[in-house]
């Protein structure tokens, strides 16, 4: 798969922005958009996604001992690893109206 172009990325970027703090349920979890990162997993854009709920893990220290529960944050790259689409998850979460906005900036 091929990469995206710097103005493809910087509109995806602008697109996502305004949509921090929206939830949704992916595969039976609620999760959160906490930020759109310029450079995510592979080198591409992604953005990060917090799991909601009760279970927090504890988070240690950089000695190991328990500092404070937090809520599981996860990395994902905004295009899927299989084909030139969005990442499944954001299909998903994102309203249908910005998941036909951002397929067609990769179609461009």
């Amino acid at each position: 798969m091929d990469m995206l172009t710097t103005e493809q990325s910087t509109r995806m970027i602008d697109i996502l922005a305004p949509l921090i703090g929206i939830q949704g349920e992916v595969d039976g979890c609620v999760v959160e958009l906490v930020e759109v990162l310029d450079e995510g997993p592979r080198g591409l854009p992604g953005v990060a996604l917090m799991k909601m709920g009760a279970e927090r893990s504890i988070q240690a220290n950089q000695y190991g001992n328990p500092l404070c529960r937090h809520s599981e944050i996860r990395t994902l790259p905004m295009l899927s690893e299989v084909d030139r689409n969005l990442h499944p998850v954001l299909r998903q979460l994102l309203p249908e109206d910005v998941v036909a906005e951002l397929r067609a900036l990769l179609e461009d």
